[in-house]
């Protein structure tokens, strides 16, 4: 298969159970055209597993940096699914075997991972279909399981987070039937099982309005709604995939303005709920306050537990974060400059010509987003007076500052003031909090 090279929308998510090494078994199955899937993968199996009666397969997509590599990639999915909490913890926690399809995302303006509607658009390739490539992948799981004396259903449980959490919400659709139960976080605008509102025609991903001329079958929402579905996302998610071209086309981005207006994520997904809920008796959807692209893996454990045997849809008690501590704003404490910056142990991040932001709170990943810099946009002053104008460069998931990168000249436009203190002015206050009393000094 020859090297594909492609994008990633990251899913680094808060873990509320600490993290530990899989004490389970993995076993990987290398792709199988005959069979009907032209990419391999992996499954897992918890240490402990009752095989004295029949289990339902718990199907997860991986969630993998991006390789130019296919051996490195499912190499990558193996560290992963031995370190990685998310990727294994549902299984053990709900006691099934799970698995992992080994599959890459293409080249834009394919997304594979997502089952974006440019997948459907191929007829044959490694690309294809990949969701009949998956259920070709189930049901050879099943014989495989079989010989090692594990019993499954016919039907299976879904999760996912965030990428994963785009494929299990498309799966379930496509294939209804085969599905018990299914929860699925950090999905801000998943589809919707309809084919118009307001005189919109919502194609996929958008609705379902043209699920057959993508897939030869309309949407099937009578079975649709029998599955139990638990859709959660953080109140302070604003990890947006829509502006990605390899995630969406022009086509159904034009859609989704015409249906949601210009509103922010969290605008969107109140929306969203909006149009949902009548037509969804079967879905729990949930919002936790003051997370962010974060899971709180116990909640989609016990639905799953709950509905093993599927509908109909239960409900359950989701954890209270209304006392977690807001993500937003971001607190500046100091302003260094370079050198300045008393910060060792991330030291190799940092330039000599970076202003440096530090906070005493650590900084989640989603911030720094492209549709989020905006937001981490300040100016250097001296008085009244804009010196310059910057955008947040860096700064990096979990640490405790922001860096914003200085040129040369620019430094050399900051050393030709006199006085070479300055202060900082964020221009989203109400996201960025800078104290008007804050200055650094270039030397």
């Amino acid at each position: 298969m020859k090297k594909l090279i492609f994008t990633l929308i990251c899913c680094l998510v808060f873990v509320s159970i600490s993290h530990a090494k899989s004490t389970g078994e993995i076993l990987t199955f290398p792709a199988n055209p005959a069979k009907g899937f032209q990419w391999g993968y992996a499954l897992y199996l918890p240490k402990t597993i009752d095989t004295s009666k029949k289990l339902p397969i718990l199907l997860t997509m991986n969630n993998e940096e991006e390789e130019e590599s296919v051996a490195k990639f499912e190499r990558d999915n193996l560290d992963s699914l031995r370190s990685n909490y998310s990727q294994y913890g549902i299984a053990d926690g709900v006691g099934v075997p799970m698995l992992v399809p080994l599959i890459m995302n293409g080249k834009s303006p394919l997304h594979g991972r997502q089952l974006n509607r440019e997948v459907f658009k191929l007829e044959q390739g490694p690309f294809a279909r990949l969701d009949r490539q998956v259920l070709a992948m189930l049901k050879d799981a099943r014989l495989q399981l079989k010989k090692r004396g594990i019993r499954t259903e016919k039907k299976y449980l879904l999760s996912g987070f965030s990428t994963p959490g785009v494929f299990a919400w498309n799966w379930a659709m496509l294939h209804p039937t085969k599905v018990l139960a299914v929860v699925v976080g950090g999905h801000q605008n998943p589809a919707l099982p309809l084919e118009k509102i307001n005189g919109i025609d919502l194609i996929f991903p958008v609705g379902v309005y043209d699920f057959k001329q993508y897939t030869g079958k309309k949407f099937n929402q009578k079975e649709w709604r029998k599955i139990p579905i638990l859709l959660v996302s953080g109140g302070d998610d604003y990890n947006d995939p829509l502006p990605y071209d390899h995630v969406y086309g022009d086509v159904e981005r034009a859609v989704f303005k015409q249906l949601y207006g210009d509103v922010n994520l969290q605008e969107l997904w109140q929306k969203f709920g909006q149009f949902l809920t009548p037509y969804a008796p079967n879905v729990l959807i949930h919002t936790y306050p003051h997370l962010g692209h974060e899971a709180i893996w116990e909640d989609q454990i016990e639905f799953l537990k709950k509905h093993i045997n599927g509908g109909p849809l239960q409900s359950i008690a989701l954890t209270d974060t209304s006392m977690h501590p807001a993500l937003v704003p971001i607190k500046i404490s100091h302003l260094y400059f370079g050198q300045q910056a008393p910060i060792k142990d991330d030291r190799e991040y940092l330039n000599d010509t970076d202003l440096i932001l530090e906070t005493d709170q650590a900084i989640q990943y989603w911030m720094f987003y492209r549709s989020f810099r905006k937001l981490l946009e300040l100016d250097v002053v001296q008085g009244e007076n804009v010196i310059l104008t910057k955008i947040q460069c860096g700064g990096g998931f979990g640490r405790k500052f922001l860096q914003f990168y200085i040129s040369d000249e620019e430094v050399r436009k900051l050393k030709a003031h006199k006085n070479r203190q300055f202060s900082v002015r964020a221009h989203n206050p109400e996201f960025l909090v800078i104290p008007e009393d804050l200055t650094f000094s270039i030397l």
